[in-house]
C-alpha cells in the first residue's frame, strides 16, 4: 500500500469515526464508554475495505496509456449517431 492509499484509508476512517461519534452525541448519548465503543465500531467498514483485494478505491490504478486508449475508443464510438426516428402520426379525435 503506497502513501496516497494509506492517506485515503486514514481519511476514510476519520470520516467514519467522526460520523459515528457525532451521531451518538447528538442523539443524547454522552456516556464516554459508549462513545468509545462507537469509535471502535466505526473502524469495521474501513477495515473490511482494506482487507478486500477486489476493492477498487484502495487497489491498483490502471496505467495512463490504458486510460488514453479507452478515451480514444470511446470518442470514436460516440461520433457515430443512430438514425433519427420519426414520431408516429396522431389519430384524429374529432367526430364527423
Amino acid at each position: 500500500m503506497n502513501n496516497k492509499q494509506l492517506q485515503a484509508l486514514l481519511a476514510s476512517y476519520g470520516r467514519s469515526v467522526l460520523g459515528a461519534g457525532l451521531a451518538l452525541y447528538m442523539s443524547g448519548v454522552t456516556d464516554p464508554k459508549t462513545l468509545a465503543y462507537s469509535l471502535v465500531a466505526a473502524l469495521a467498514p474501513v477495515a473490511i475495505r482494506a482487507i478486500n483485494p477486489n476493492d477498487k478505491a484502495f487497489g491498483v490504478m490502471p496505467a495512463v496509456s490504458a486510460i488514453e486508449d479507452a478515451l480514444k475508443s470511446a470518442s470514436s464510438i460516440a461520433a457515430k449517431k443512430a438514425p433519427a426516428k420519426k414520431a408516429p402520426k396522431k389519430k384524429s379525435t374529432t367526430k364527423k
